[in-house]
C-alpha cells in the first residue's frame, strides 16, 4: 500500500467514530488497531487494507452495514428518478454514449472515498458536460456486442441504478452483473440490486468477497469461473481498478473516475477526470 493511503484510511476511521459515537472505550480501542494495521502495512495492498479496516469498524461500532441508511436512502432517490433517466437518454441519437457516461458519473456516490456531493442530482446534470480524457467507449460498445458473455464488476450504492441503466439498455442476453459477498463502506451488495430490481434486466451473483475492489483468487469459485470465462468484463470504479489494473485479462474494460492524486497520476489523468480505457490500452500508457 502506498504510504499516501495511510491518511484517507485514518480520515475514513475518524469519520466512523463520529458517525456512531462509540464509547471511550471502544473508540480507543478501535484508534488503536487501525493505527496497528496501518503501521504493518506496508506490504498490503490497498483494498485489502480497507477490507480489513472495514472488518474492524463493522465488529467495534457493532454494525452489520456501516452506511446502511445512506446506501438505501441514495438508491432511492436516484430509482425514483430511473423513468425520466431512462426516457433522457433514449431521446438522442448517442443514447448508448449518454449511458455509459452516466454509469461513470455515477461512481461520485462513494462514501468510502468521501466524495458524495451535497446535491447529487444538480452534480450529475454538470458532470454530463464533462469529456472523458480516455474513452474507449466505442470499443466497449462493438466488443459487449460480439460478447457471448458480459460480466460487469458493480462498485457502489446508487451508482447501481446508472448500472441498470446501462444494462438495461444494451439488453445483452447473457450479461451477469456482480455485487460484493458482504457488507463493505457504501459498495453494492445483493440487498442493493433487489431494491432497485437488477434481477429484471440481467443476472446477478455476489463475488464472495468482503473486500470494497475485485481480488479475484480470494472470490468465490462461481465467480473466478465466470471472470475468466467471460468474453468481456467491465470493471466499474476506482476500488475495482485498484484490485485489478495489475490484470492480463483480455477484454477488460475499465470505467470509473480517478478520485485520488495516486491513482489519477497512474492514469496520467487530473483528479476527477472521467474514464472509459481497455485494460491493453492502461498497460500501453503506463
Amino acid at each position: 500500500m502506498d504510504k499516501r493511503c495511510v491518511v484517507c484510511h485514518t480520515k475514513s476511521a475518524e469519520h466512523l467514530i463520529a458517525k456512531f459515537k462509540p464509547l471511550h472505550e471502544q473508540e480507543i480501542l478501535f484508534k488503536n488497531q487501525v493505527e496497528t494495521l496501518l503501521s504493518n502495512s506496508k506490504d498490503i495492498s490497498n483494498p485489502y487494507v480497507a477490507m480489513l479496516i472495514n472488518r474492524l469498524a463493522k465488529k467495534s461500532l457493532n454494525s452489520d452495514s456501516l452506511y446502511a441508511k445512506e446506501k438505501w436512502e441514495v438508491n432511492d432517490l436516484l430509482m425514483g428518478l430511473y423513468g425520466e433517466w431512462f426516457q433522457r437518454i433514449n431521446s438522442v441519437d448517442n443514447s448508448l454514449n449518454v449511458a455509459a457516461k452516466l454509469a461513470v458519473i455515477g461512481n461520485i456516490i462513494d462514501y468510502g472515498a468521501h466524495s458524495v456531493p451535497k446535491d447529487i442530482i444538480a452534480t450529475i446534470g454538470e458532470l454530463l458536460n464533462q469529456k472523458f480524457v480516455i474513452d474507449d467507449r466505442l470499443r466497449l460498445f462493438q466488443k459487449v456486442k460480439n460478447a457471448k458473455s458480459v460480466l460487469y464488476l458493480g462498485d457502489n450504492a446508487g451508482e447501481i441504478v446508472f448500472d441498470r441503466l446501462l444494462i438495461e439498455k444494451w439488453n445483452h442476453p447473457n450479461l451477469t452483473y456482480v455485487v460484493r459477498g458482504a457488507s463493505v463502506l457504501n459498495d453494492v451488495t445483493i440487498e442493493d440490486a433487489d431494491q432497485v430490481n437488477m434481477n429484471a434486466v440481467c443476472k446477478v451473483i455476489t463475488n464472495g468477497h468482503d473486500a470494497p475492489s475485485t481480488l479475484v483468487d480470494n472470490c468465490s469459485p462461481e465467480f473466478q469461473g465466470l471472470y475468466n470465462n467471460a468474453d468481456v468484463v467491465i470493471s466499474k470504479g476506482q476500488g475495482n481498478f485498484e484490485g485489478l489494473m495489475n490484470s492480463t485479462k483480455e477484454n477488460l474494460f475499465f470505467m470509473l473516475m480517478a478520485k485520488c492524486d495516486i491513482i489519477a497520476n497512474m492514469l496520467n489523468v487530473a483528479k476527477g477526470d472521467m474514464l472509459v480505457v481497455e485494460n491493453k490500452n492502461l498497460k500501453n500508457g503506463i
